[in-house]
C-alpha cells in the first residue's frame, strides 16, 4: 500500500525557510519594487488554496491515460496524488500535450507538469525541471503483416510520433529519409499504424509493449529501447523554493519505496536503476 503522505514537516519547514527568506530583504523595506520571489512562490500559493493543479497526459499509458468513466489513471497520476497529499491539499489534473505542456504553466493553469517530460537542454532554457522521477526510451511498434525488423529499418519508412515530443525530434534528426508524421496526441498516432496509414509509430517503450500486449496483430522489436531520456517534473521558471520542494518530494518517493512500488504496479517492472539509486 503507497503511503498517501510524506510527513507534513517537510512543508512546514520548506514554509519556514520562505519566511526567513523574507526577513532578509536588504534594507527591509517591504514597498520597494520587486516583491520578494519567496513570498509569491506556488509552494505558498498551492498550501494556501488547497488546490494542487497538475498537467497530466491523457493518451499515454501507463503513464496515464482515461478509464472507461473518463477517470485519469497511471503511474503519474498516483505521483501526482502522492505530492498532493504531501502537501495536504486537493489534486485537480489538467489534461495536455506535447505542445501545451509549457503554455499551461505560463498561464497558471498548473502548478507543474507531470507529464512524461522528458528534461532536454533545450527545453530547460524555458522551463525549469525537477531531479527526475522515471527514464525512458522509445521503440517503434508495428503490424505484424508489415514487420518492422531493426531500428535501421525504419529507412524510407512512414512513421507516426506525437507533435513537439521527443520522439518527433528524434524521428527528424536521427532518421532523415524516413517520413515523419505528426498528430496532435499520442492516440492518434498509435491509430495511424492500427489504420495502416504509417508503417510505424515511435513512441516510448512501456506504452508500446502495452499497445503490442492488448493487439496481437502489432510487434514491438526486441532490442533494448532507443534515445533514453529522464523524465523530470516541469515548472515555470524563476521559483527556486517550489523545485526546491518537488526535489525533496521525489527524493522522499525513492527512498521510501514508494516510487518503486507505483513502477512496478503500473509497468510490472523494476524502476529503472539510475532512478532507483540516485541520491
Amino acid at each position: 500500500m503507497i503511503r498517501s503522505h510524506i510527513k507534513s514537516s517537510v512543508v512546514i519547514v520548506a514554509l519556514a525557510s520562505m519566511l526567513a527568506l523574507t526577513g532578509c530583504t536588504s534594507g527591509g523595506d517591504s514597498g520597494a519594487a520587486g516583491a520578494n520571489p519567496a513570498t509569491a512562490s506556488k509552494l505558498q500559493e498551492v498550501v494556501k488554496r488547497g488546490t494542487l493543479k497538475v498537467g497530466v497526459l491523457p493518451d499515454y499509458p501507463p503513464y496515464s491515460s482515461q478509464d472507461a468513466s473518463g477517470k485519469i489513471v497511471g503511474y503519474e497520476p498516483d505521483i501526482a496524488k502522492a505530492l498532493a497529499d504531501s502537501l495536504g491539499v486537493k489534486l485537480e489534473m489538467v489534461n495536455t500535450d506535447g505542445t501545451s505542456r509549457k503554455p499551461v504553466l505560463d498561464s497558471n493553469r498548473v502548478d507543474v507538469d507531470i507529464d512524461a517530460f522528458t528534461a532536454t537542454n533545450e527545453r530547460a532554457k524555458a522551463v525549469d525541471f525537477s531531479i527526475p522521477y522515471v527514464a525512458s526510451g522509445a521503440l517503434p511498434l508495428f503490424r505484424k503483416d508489415n514487420p518492422i525488423k531493426s531500428i535501421e529499418d525504419l529507412k524510407g519508412k512512414k512513421v507516426s510520433v506525437a507533435r513537439g515530443s521527443t520522439n518527433d525530434t528524434l524521428m527528424t534528426k536521427r532518421f532523415p529519409d524516413t517520413t515523419v508524421v505528426r498528430f496532435d496526441t499520442i492516440a492518434d498516432a498509435v491509430q495511424a499504424v492500427k489504420s495502416g496509414k504509417v508503417d510505424a509509430v515511435m513512441e516510448g517503450f512501456a506504452t508500446v509493449r502495452a499497445e503490442a500486449e492488448k493487439d496481437p496483430s502489432l510487434a514491438v522489436l526486441d532490442v533494448e529501447p532507443i534515445n533514453p531520456a529522464l523524465i523530470s517534473m516541469g515548472i515555470k521558471t524563476g521559483d527556486q523554493v517550489w523545485l526546491n520542494y518537488l526535489n525533496n518530494f521525489i527524493r522522499n518517493l525513492n527512498s521510501s519505496g514508494d516510487n518503486a512500488a507505483l513502477y512496478k504496479k503500473w509497468f510490472d517492472a523494476e524502476l529503472p536503476a539510475v532512478i532507483a539509486y540516485q541520491g
